[in-house]
C-alpha cells in the first residue's frame, strides 16, 4: 500500500493554481500543507478538513501556552495553529503521515513545533504495538481492530503522555481513534499540572468510559455543533471561566 501527496498552500476561500500532472496547488499563502493526493477533490474545492473547526480553536491558543497535537496525522492543526500557541507538540506515530507533517512544518517555516513520531497510550501499551491501517490516506489506523478493512499493518513506538514531562498545556486535540481513554488517563499529571487545558476530542461512537473519566475530573463535555463536525466535542474544566460560544 501506498499513498502519494499533493502541496496545498491556499486558504480555504481562495482561488488556486492546479497544476494537475505534478499534483501541486497552490496561491499566495504562508502556510503549507503536504496532504494526501486521493482527498485532492475534496481540497480543491473546500480546501482544508474542519476549516471552521480549526479556526474556532484558535480562541482556545495562547502566545504563552502550549498546544498538545495527538493524532496530528499531515499538520493540519499543527501548522493552522502555530502562530496562535507558545509551542505546538505533534504526536504522530506513522511513518508517512509523519513524514507529511515534519515537511508541512518545513515548508511552512515553523519553528515552534515539535513532530514527534510516537504514539501516545498507556502503560500497558508502552513499547512496540501493531498499528491497524485502513485508509490510503492514513486517516482511521488504530491500535484497535473494528470492523474497517485492514490495508496494511505498521509497527509503531508507544509511550505515555506524562513520560514528556510538557508544562504549560493550554489547549489539547486529540484523535487517535479510541485510544484517547488510555492516553489521557496516563497523562493526569500533564492535564493537572497544567491546570486543566481544554480538550478537544472525536468520538465516533458511544464511549462512556472517556466520558466518564473525563467527567471524574470535573470537565464538562459539550459537543461541537457550529462547525458541521457531529462527532467532535469538547471539554472544558469546571474550573476555566472563558466563556465559550458554541
Amino acid at each position: 500500500m501506498s499513498c502519494e501527496y499533493f502541496i496545498l498552500t491556499k486558504p480555504g476561500d481562495k482561488s488556486i493554481n492546479y497544476d494537475g500532472k505534478n499534483q501541486i496547488m497552490c496561491c499566495l499563502n504562508d502556510k503549507v500543507y503536504i496532504l494526501p493526493k486521493n482527498n485532492i477533490n475534496y481540497y480543491i474545492n473546500n480546501g482544508l478538513f474542519e476549516k471552521n473547526l480549526i479556526d474556532w480553536c484558535k480562541k482556545f491558543c495562547g502566545k504563552d501556552k502550549n498546544m498538545l497535537d495527538i493524532g496530528a496525522h499531515s499538520g493540519t492543526y499543527t501548522i493552522s495553529l502555530a502562530d496562535h500557541c507558545n509551542h505546538v507538540y505533534s504526536f504522530e506515530p506513522q511513518k508517512m503521515t509523519y513524514y507529511s507533517l515534519c515537511g508541512s512544518v518545513a515548508l511552512s517555516n515553523i519553528k515552534n513545533a515539535t513532530c514527534i513520531n510516537i504514539g501516545l497510550g498507556s502503560e500497558e501499551q508502552v513499547g512496540k504495538q501493531t498499528l491497524n491501517i485502513v485508509s490510503l490516506d492514513g486517516g482511521g489506523s488504530s491500535l484497535h481492530i473494528n470492523n474497517n478493512h485492514i490495508l496494511q499493518r505498521e509497527e509503531i513506538e508507544i509511550r505515555t503522555l506524562d513520560s514528556f514531562n510538557i508544562e504549560n498545556v493550554g489547549f489539547i486535540k486529540i484523535d487517535i481513534e479510541d485510544n484517547e481513554l488510555q492516553a489521557l488517563q496516563f497523562g493526569q499529571n500533564t492535564l493537572k499540572n497544567s491546570n486543566y487545558p481544554k480538550i478537544l476530542f472525536e468520538m465516533n461512537s458511544e464511549n462512556p468510559q472517556l466520558l466518564d473519566f473525563l467527567k471524574g475530573l470535573e470537565y464538562d463535555i459539550v459537543n461541537v455543533n457550529n462547525c458541521n463536525c457531529n462527532n467532535m466535542f469538547l471539554a472544558v474544566h469546571k474550573s476555566d471561566d472563558q466563556n465559550i460560544i458554541y
